[in-house]
């Protein structure tokens, strides 16, 4: 007797949550009329067909189909297996290699002219259907009512749908955010305001410079949203699906295709002030910042504030060179390291620190010793608990697969599976690479004399160009990226001296696993003679 595997499911929340059951019923009988042995039954509940991504239940038919599991795969009806002609005949295909055949109750077995018959009415179907549910929300927009999403300031009306009521409370604070942009307070300033004050943000923790900022194509963001002037406008975007990840991605759609609606019940800001508003954003933002000239530096991407762990902006720049300062600070406030830095200055003083520790290969040798002794302790250490890690790992796969268990059969959701999941992945590695280190023994690492050689030629001709104020070429700024990793910059009273970490990488140097070591430098420093 053939085996066979049944797979069901159904598109949204609104459907009926008896409607697998009821598949699965159809398809058991199926089977008993065929003569079929059935295995196992596999299904997804509220997935859309549009793609084969996050659908587990899929996902384990195909996973079982690799291992010859089953002869025959049962459905309903083959827009619930996909309603995407290429994913319906990218599966017929694997299971034609496999020799394993596609039966549905409403059509029996299928070929390859089915396939393709029931893959183009499927998708047809579903384009179709979001045509008309378009058709529905632009019906909904023309009435004055909202077509979906949430804007600060506002409720939705119990039992209206897509009626908006303003909330007070929120409102008030709209009009201080317009209030204080207008007179000339920058975004990062109100948001830090805001922040300070312990006023509620739309969303998230923190009150950011992009919450009040926002974006003019996609009307986000307090101050570019058209809702608060009482208008509503709709099809500023589209949302598509990547084919290759199977997650929905945003586009913005030409004006010529909005719609727009004018609701003054709505308005929360008088029109005079969002058209000052707007007339100052544009003078501050759109093509005039975007063709702003922009400046790359030796440690762009690199410099991270010591306090939060933030990346570092350039905030401008004064008769001594341009300043830094956290990027979390200037956004929301909420790092306490309201510190300014000339960046110039940490370049330089970065690239003092490494032409030391290049000029005399004993400071590497030393990271080097540090590094080969840390590893052998922790090698040492893995071998002693080798039976313990064995057993805590074996601990990881039998919840991992009782975990994978429940969701096969849905009594846990994927939302709440999910970071179980992902806390079982990073223990599972780690328990894995410590059973690695304790089978291994520690090899004699030694240093690359060309590498070193390379790397004291780049930085000393780094040195040189940056003391002319020139920009350097990009293969030396790559040659400097492959060693060094991130510079830190401690916190700093106003004329307190620079304290810098130079994170790095003494893989480059040693050809052995990805390793880091640490240089630390002040004003004025003696550079270390070891580090770890």
């Amino acid at each position: 007797m053939r085996r066979a595997i049944i797979y069901a499911r159904y598109s949204t929340d609104l459907q009926n949550d008896k409607s697998v059951e009821d598949q699965i019923a159809l398809c058991r009988e199926y089977a008993s009329r065929c003569g079929l042995a059935v295995i196992a039954e596999h299904h997804d509940r509220a997935k859309s067909g549009a793609s084969i991504f996050g659908r587990t239940g899929l996902a384990q038919v195909m996973r079982l189909a690799e291992e010859n599991a089953f002869d025959v795969l049962i459905a309903e009806a083959p827009d619930r297996i996909s309603r995407d002609m290429a994913d319906l005949a990218g599966i017929h295909k694997t299971f034609e290699f496999r020799g394993i055949e596609m039966n549905c109750v409403n059509g029996g077995r299928l070929d390859t002219i089915q396939i393709g018959m029931y893959g183009v009415i499927g998708q047809m179907q579903r384009e179709e259907g979001a045509k008309k549910v378009r058709r529905g929300m632009r019906g909904v927009v023309a009435s004055g009512r909202n077509a979906g999403g949430k804007a600060y300031g506002y409720k939705p009306v119990l039992g209206k749908a897509g009626e908006l009521e303003i909330v007070q409370e929120e409102a008030s604070t709209v009009r201080r955010v317009f209030e204080m942009y207008a007179g000339g307070a920058a975004p990062r300033t109100i948001a830090s305001c805001l922040n300070r004050e312990g006023v509620r943000p739309p969303r998230g923790t923190h009150w950011n410079a992009s919450t009040i900022n926002g974006s003019k194509e996609r009307g986000h963001g307090i101050l570019q949203n058209p809702i608060y002037s009482g208008r509503i406008v709709w099809n500023r975007v589209r949302m598509v699906k990547d084919p290759t990840t199977g997650k929905r991605v945003s586009r913005t759609n030409p004006e010529s295709e909005w719609l727009v609606n004018d609701v003054p019940r709505l308005r929360i800001i008088d029109q005079e002030l969002f058209e000052r508003v707007a007339a100052r954003k544009a003078s501050r933002g759109g093509e005039v910042g975007r063709k702003a000239p922009r400046a790359k530096r030796v440690l762009s991407g690199l410099l991270r504030c010591g306090a939060c762990g933030g990346g570092m902006t350039i905030i401008g720049r004064d008769r001594s060179g341009p300043r830094i300062q956290c990027s979390t600070f200037r956004e929301s406030g909420s790092c306490s390291n309201g510190a300014r830095y000339y960046v110039e200055k940490i370049e330089q003083q970065v690239v003092d620190v490494l032409r030391h520790q290049f000029s005399d290969t004993r400071i590497i040798d030393e990271y080097v010793r540090a590094y080969r002794d840390e590893r052998r302790q922790i090698e040492s250490e893995a071998r002693r608990n080798r039976t313990g890690i064995e057993k805590a790992l074996a601990d990881v796969l039998s919840r991992r697969g009782k975990l994978i268990d429940k969701m096969s059969r849905d009594l846990i959701s994927d939302e709440e599976a999910e970071p179980l999941l992902h806390a079982m992945r990073n223990e599972k590695a780690r328990l894995e690479e410590e059973l690695r280190l304790a089978g291994e023994e520690t090899n004699v690492i030694e240093l690359h004399p060309q590498a070193v050689t390379r790397f004291k030629e780049n930085i000393e001709n780094l040195a040189a160009i940056l003391a002319d104020g020139e920009t350097p070429d990009s293969d030396i700024v790559s040659s400097f990226r492959e060693l060094v990793a991130a510079v830190v910059v401690s916190p700093r009273e106003r004329g307190d001296p620079y304290e810098i970490q130079i994170k790095g990488y003494l893989s480059t140097l040693l050809g052995a696993d990805l390793s880091a070591m640490t240089m630390v430098a002040e004003e004025g420093f003696e550079p270390p003679t070891q580090g770890l």
